[in-house]
């Protein structure tokens, strides 16, 4: 997800949401998901990640509390991944060009046109 500035460290938030996640898809693996930030700070951009651990992922599943400082967060409830880059220069990759959609477009906020189509049923 993104965010205005960088961090000092995970947030309760950013912990709860993929613990719920994984709760209800089973087929998740906790091992291999990790949770991606972006922070835009002047004129750069931050990239972290993060992987929950067992403990971390027990209380977020529970967690109720959406407030910044809730009961039981503490800072072993995650751990920092290190981020690769990759390239291939024989990598297949699909390209499009085009002008882009303009930023209120409705593909960029399916959701958002759902709302207003299930309020009119």
């Amino acid at each position: 997800h993104t965010q205005p500035n960088e961090l000092p460290q995970f947030s309760p938030q950013d912990i709860t949401t993929p613990a719920k996640i994984m709760n209800a898809h089973a087929s998740w693996n906790g091992e291999k998901t990790i949770v991606i930030t972006c922070s835009f700070t002047s004129g750069s951009a931050s990239l972290k990640a993060y992987k929950l651990t067992p403990t971390g992922y027990d209380w977020g599943r529970s967690n109720t509390d959406r407030g910044n400082n809730p009961k039981g967060y503490a800072p072993s409830h995650y751990e920092k991944v290190q981020l690769d880059v990759r390239h291939d220069a024989d990598m297949k990759y699909d390209l499009i060009l085009s002008n882009p959609k303009e930023f209120y477009h409705e593909i960029h906020r399916p959701s958002h046109f759902m709302n207003f189509s299930n309020e009119e049923n």
